[in-house]
């Protein structure tokens, strides 16, 4: 019994310091926790976060797996783990306990978002886009959902459904003025050039000191001097 409290006292010292970012102190007196008592699995998620925030992720990982062990069920366990295992470039085992956390929190949108997000980095597009989806059809409110999927179908250069996404967004946030440049830009790429002046004109209007106005105004300038030889029919509102 006198082992486990002084267990407890180097736990909570451990805390003490890592709260305060004295990530080397703090593992030395987690180690020390955990060689008295080594069932606390709380004390091998501090330990991890502390190493982590030194950049040391295979020893995170590591205390971890151990605190998965005492507690599989742990949500900090299975979030952590697959954050360590994404900065290290492990999507793989990033994506397994994305899917472990979102399965012990179902409404944790954050979670699935970033599952899809890192879908996009392994260039998994289809499987980033039908999670967007799923969100926007759950929580239809979202809107980073449908920025992100609309952000997405651009890259893909799928202008149409970029188009639609981002007036989905409008809907939303009516002064997102991001999202007018966006359209206008999608509209220029199927070119609607007189749809892409309205949208880029809003986004002048409403962008105030955005960095790139003056380029954007520049845009219209050409567009506008430039005669319109093929008349598009987008019935994209």
């Amino acid at each position: 019994m006198q082992d486990i409290s002084l267990a407890q006292i180097y736990f909570s010292e451990a805390e003490e310091l890592r709260l305060n970012k004295k990530f080397k102190e703090a593992i030395d007196k987690y180690l020390h926790s955990i060689l008295i008592n080594r069932n606390n699995h709380t004390s091998y998620i501090g330990l991890a976060i502390a190493y982590k925030n030194l950049k040391n992720y295979n020893k995170a990982i590591k205390s971890l797996k151990k605190a998965e062990i005492l507690q599989p069920d742990d949500i900090n366990v299975q979030k952590e783990l697959a954050l360590c295992n994404i900065i290290k470039g492990d999507f793989s085992n990033g994506i397994k306990h994305l899917i472990s956390s979102i399965k012990l929190e179902p409404d944790n949108i954050e979670f699935q978002m970033q599952l899809a997000l890192v879908h996009e980095m392994i260039e998994e597009e289809d499987m980033a886009l039908m999670i967007y989806q799923k969100i926007i059809e759950t929580e239809p409110k979202y809107i980073r959902a449908y920025i992100q999927k609309a952000t997405l179908y651009m890259y893909l250069e799928d202008y149409l459904n970029s188009a639609k996404t981002f007036k989905e967004v409008l809907k939303l946030q009516k002064d997102y003025y991001r999202a007018y440049l966006a359209i206008g830009i999608c509209y220029e790429k199927l070119g609607n050039k007189q749809g892409a002046k309205r949208f880029y004109k809003k986004y002048i209007t409403l962008s105030n000191n955005s960095s790139n106005k003056k380029e954007v105004t520049k845009r219209i300038i050409e567009l506008e001097s430039v005669k319109n030889k093929v008349t598009h029919n987008l019935k994209l509102l």
